[in-house]
């Protein structure tokens, strides 16, 4: 990640891992479903796959380091304290 995609920290944002199929973030990175995430990164283009998925870079919401690992928008959540109904 270059250094003009960073996210200054005031402006990080939390999301939450959701329950998927890719096993990744779990063996590689550690990372379960729920666990609470920030942005660290601005949202990366797809390479082609679909103009809706994005990546970007995260580390935990506890974390201070400034090296993440890469998730799809489909695999997080933000986190905006407002409730989510399910019709």
């Amino acid at each position: 990640m270059d250094a003009k995609d960073r996210i200054p920290p005031e402006e990080q944002k939390q999301y939450v891992l959701l329950e998927n199929t890719s096993p990744h973030y779990e063996k590689q990175y550690g990372w379960k479903p729920g666990t609470v995430l920030k942005r660290i990164s601005k949202w990366y283009g797809s390479n082609g796959l679909g103009r809706h998925l994005k990546q970007a870079y995260f580390v935990p919401a506890d974390s201070n380091n400034i090296y993440g690992h890469i998730a799809w928008n489909d695999h997080v959540e933000e986190i905006t304290g407002q409730l989510k109904l399910d019709i």
